[in-house]
C-alpha cells in the first residue's frame, strides 16, 4: 500500500474532519498534535490538494476533502466493523463436518451418543472417524487434518493440548462356562492359558502386548486381530482369553457370553484423553466439541450395561504439566 494511506494518517484525516480543528482531533485519537499535523502533510502530498485550511477556530475543508471524507469514513468503518466482528456461533445452524481420531472403541462407545445430543442440538454437524498411530495423529492434529482425537496415547500428551475424558481399567475377558477359569482368573491361569490379542502399534495399548511379551507369553497367543471389537466375539466362541478396556467387555458383553475378571498381572490405569492443536483451542466449534464430550460419557455411564466402571475426570485444559487459558 502506498504509504499515503497509512491507517493512521486516514484516521487523522477522518478526526480533523469531525473536529474541524487539528487540536481536538489530536486530543481524540490520542496522539500529539504533530503527529496529527504529519499525517495531514504527507495527505496533502498525495491528493496534491491543501484538503484543510486554516480558519477562526479551527480549520475547514477544501471540496477536495469533502470528496475524500465519505470515501474515506467508508474505508475506515468496514474496516473496523471486519476487525470486530464475531461470527455468531449457534449449534443449531452450524454445518461442518469434524474429523475425529479414534479407535474402534472409541467409534463404539463414545460416537454414538455424540450423534445422539447432536440430533437434537446440532443436526447439520457431521462425523467423520479415523484411525492414525500414534506419529500420524500428532501431524494430522497439526496440520488440520483431523480436529481432535479421543484415546490412549499417553505419547501425545507432550505434543499437544489435552484433558482426560474418563478413566477405567483393562479387564481379563474368558467364555462364560470356560472349562478351567471358574469363580475367579488366577496368575496360574493367565500364564497357562492362550490369549487373543489386538494389533495396537502406534496406540498406547500396545502395552496389553508389551505385558505379554515381558512374561514370555507370545508363544500362547492364539489370534491377532486388527481391533479389539472382535476379542469379545473370539472369546466367546474359544477358549482363549483377552485383555481388553472395561468400557469395551461391559459394552460387549450382552453381545458375547464372556466373564469380566481382574487382570492378575500388574497393568497401569487407563486414562482416556482429547487432544487437539493449540491453533483450534478457541476455534468456537471445537470448543463446543469438546464441551458436550463430557455429556457423552455421561450418557454412556448412566446407560451402559451396568454402568461402566469409569469416573469422569476433573474438567480441565492440560498440556504437559502446564494450564492452557
Amino acid at each position: 500500500m502506498n504509504s499515503a494511506f497509512d491507517l493512521n494518517r486516514l484516521l487523522a484525516f477522518r478526526a480533523v474532519w469531525e473536529h474541524r480543528n487539528v487540536s481536538r482531533a489530536a486530543e481524540a485519537l490520542g496522539v500529539s498534535q504533530p503527529t496529527v499535523s504529519h499525517a495531514l502533510a504527507a495527505l496533502r502530498e498525495h491528493f496534491n490538494d491543501r484538503l484543510f485550511v486554516r480558519c477562526s477556530g479551527g480549520v475547514m475543508p477544501t471540496p477536495r476533502a469533502e470528496q475524500l471524507a465519505r470515501r474515506i469514513a467508508d474505508a475506515l468503518s468496514l474496516l473496523e466493523q471486519g476487525l470486530d466482528a464475531r461470527d455468531a456461533f449457534e449449534p443449531a445452524t452450524m454445518r461442518r463436518e469434524f474429523t475425529m481420531v479414534m479407535t474402534d472403541i472409541a467409534a463404539a462407545i463414545i460416537l454414538p451418543r455424540i450423534l445422539e445430543i447432536c440430533r437434537t442440538e446440532a443436526p447439520l454437524v457431521s462425523f467423520r472417524a479415523i484411525q492414525l498411530p500414534t506419529d500420524s495423529e500428532l501431524k494430522a492434529l497439526r496440520e488440520g487434518a483431523a480436529d481432535l482425537a479421543i484415546g490412549f496415547s499417553p505419547a501425545l500428551r507432550s505434543g499437544l493440548l489435552h484433558t482426560t475424558l474418563f478413566r477405567s481399567e483393562y479387564v481379563c475377558i474368558a467364555r462364560s462356562g470356560h472349562p478351567r477359569i471358574h469363580r475367579r482368573l488366577t496368575r496360574r491361569d493367565f500364564l497357562r492359558e492362550r490369549h487373543a490379542v489386538a494389533l495396537a502399534q502406534g496406540t498406547g495399548h500396545f502395552i496389553v502386548e508389551a505385558m505379554l511379551q515381558r512374561l514370555g507369553l507370545m508363544n500362547q497367543v492364539g489370534a491377532r486381530v486388527s481391533n479389539f471389537l472382535a476379542l469379545p466375539m473370539i472369546v466367546a466362541s474359544s477358549e482363549m482369553i483377552a485383555t481388553i478396556p472395561r468400557p469395551l467387555a461391559e459394552l460387549m458383553q450382552p453381545l458375547a457370553p464372556v466373564a469380566l475378571h481382574p487382570v492378575p498381572v500388574r497393568m497401569p490405569p487407563l486414562n482416556i484423553d482429547v487432544f487437539w492443536h493449540e491453533r483450534l483451542h478457541d476455534d468456537p466449534g471445537t470448543r463446543w466439541l469438546r464441551s458436550l464430550l463430557p455429556r457423552a460419557m455421561q450418557m454412556v455411564f448412566s446407560t451402559g450395561p451396568g454402568g461402566f466402571s469409569a469416573a469422569m475426570a476433573d474438567e480441565g485444559v492440560q498440556n504437559g504439566s502446564r494450564r492452557a487459558g
